[in-house]
């Protein structure tokens, strides 16, 4: 029986306008670049519907340029699209899913030219616009100076954070004063912004990360011959309880490693990927104590397959190490590999998320709303680092390799990580204590003799001497009766009797 084709129908996501063309009308190296292009999403770890939605956009873009895809500009032509979209499209959800599709097209033709993306720009006028020129222009300075500290892939996160923190304090004084040069930010604009903000409920740890970044952006200024108000330099930071976190009890890191494992054994290609992932970095940081970021920027050239190790470049302080890394973590990396996509076409890190770097929600994100759930337990990624220390320091790890491993610069940071189990506790001093008790039993039993059964007989009769009522009488004379006896027996035994002839 032959099989009867349906009429074709169009698909309200896509109206018939003169800008769109069949497929069958593309040039053909379109069509094959649409194919590769589905492709990529779908190594991407991108499912059915995602790769319709972003389709109905690429075919669009397709359409409407009318040109072989070499020759699109990803920039001035797609912003070209992007225009035609807000202009045909109403709704702001089909708007906002095309908008994605057309930035998934954008990233892919740049990745086909070999062209990194555009670099992210700074919001230096919603930060510094309100300060004063020669305030503006030192914070410009030191942010700058600052960037050449951090690794390329960070320095724009990075900038935003110290540039958000430094310049609110800074904000609030000029609102209140008016500055003419830096000997005018004193401590009590400080101690006025201080107060002003722990009224309005912010936590003094948070206050702490702003003076920090005041002293700092002070101390380079000064550097560079600037006056400044030496009394803000001496301005300690306010008492907070420095709280880390706890790690996590081994019954519940089973249940949460169980739960991810069973997602990398799902039939289903999506959530296996995304568990293959999981397993991985979640084994990098609980058996070796990799922080996150270090898991996040980790290239597939950092990893030594044969010895074992995977080397750390420019971590925290800009510090490189070598850190070991166990069976089961090899075995889960050579595992996600084959569903990570082909390394030709993706960027150097280890592990991506739609074709970029994980993002420094992820981890914490997969944890709290996939996994703790199941198992009733909340777990961060950081305590995951914490866990490592614990677990390597009760397993009889020296205190300063579990320090190298971790990378820490000071031993006392390594054993503020750590804390060793109550049941190690307390089998490390039934162990010692052992030992202590077995040489003082040895030293006692060197300088005392046994006492004789005279001794013993005359320590009874001196107990007779005592208040003693009737009760305790009679066993008092039942031991001297009893020591007697033991001590006749005794000599009986020595000295034996020659029987008669």
């Amino acid at each position: 029986m032959t099989r009867q084709r349906r009429p074709f129908k169009h698909k309200p996501g896509l109206p018939l306008t003169p800008a769109h063309k069949a497929v069958r009308d593309w040039l053909s190296v379109n069509r094959g670049f649409y194919a590769n292009f589905r492709d990529w999403l779908y190594h991407g770890g991108y499912g059915p519907s995602a790769m319709n939605i972003y389709g109905v956009a690429v075919r669009l873009a397709l359409s409407l340029l009318n040109k072989p895809y070499w020759h699109i500009d990803p920039e001035a032509d797609l912003n070209r699209v992007r225009d035609y979209i807000r202009e045909q499209y109403p709704s702001e959800g089909t708007r906002s899913s095309y908008f994605k599709g057309i930035a998934k097209l954008e990233a892919y033709l740049r990745e086909q030219y070999h062209q990194p993306a555009p670099e992210k720009k700074l919001n230096w006028d919603y930060h510094t616009g309100s300060l004063p020129t020669w305030m503006a222009e030192a914070v410009r300075a030191y942010v700058q100076h600052c960037r050449l500290r951090w690794r390329p892939e960070r320095q724009h996160e990075a900038s935003y954070e110290l540039l958000s923190s430094l310049t609110h304090p800074l904000r609030w004084m000029v609102a209140q004063a008016t500055l003419t040069d830096l000997t005018e930010v004193t401590p009590q604009l400080w101690y006025a912004y201080a107060d002003a903000r722990l009224a309005e409920g912010v936590k003094p740890v948070t206050l702490n990360g702003a003076l920090s970044r005041l002293h700092g952006w002070l101390y380079y200024l000064a550097e560079q011959g600037q006056s400044i108000c030496q009394r803000l330099l001496q301005v300690e930071p306010l008492d907070a309880h420095k709280s880390l976190p706890r790690d996590v009890p081994p019954e519940q890191l089973r249940c949460v490693l169980h739960a991810i494992q069973t997602a990398a054994c799902s039939l289903h290609a999506g959530v296996r990927r995304m568990g293959l992932m999981d397993q991985a970095w979640f084994l990098l940081m609980l058996h070796s104590g990799l922080r996150l970021g270090e898991v996040r920027y980790l290239r597939l050239n950092d990893i030594d397959w044969e010895r074992r190790l995977i080397r750390i470049e420019q971590s925290k302080g800009l510090k490189d190490r070598l850190v070991p890394v166990s069976d089961a973590t090899i075995e889960a990396l050579r595992a996600y590999l084959p569903v990570r996509g082909p390394a030709e076409s993706l960027p150097e890190q280890v592990f991506l998320y739609r074709h970029k770097p994980l993002t420094k929600c992820y981890a914490e994100g997969r944890l709290r709303k996939y996994y703790a759930p199941r198992c009733g337990v909340r777990v961060t990624p950081h305590q995951l680092r914490h866990s490592c220390a614990t677990l390597l320091l009760n397993a009889g790890a020296p205190v300063l390799t579990v320090q190298t491993i971790l990378g820490h610069r000071h031993i006392d940071t390594t054993l503020g990580y750590a804390r060793l189990y109550d049941g190690t506790v307390a089998a490390d001093y039934y162990r010692a204590m052992a030992q202590v008790e077995n040489r003082l039993n040895l030293a006692e039993n060197a300088a005392i003799s046994p006492p004789s059964p005279g001794e013993l007989v005359a320590l009874v009769d001196s107990l007779r001497n005592g208040t003693l009522n009737e009760q305790q009488a009679e066993v008092v004379r039942a031991l001297r009766a009893g020591i007697l006896a033991l001590a006749e027996q005794t000599t009986s035994a020595a000295n034996p009797s020659t029987p008669s002839g």
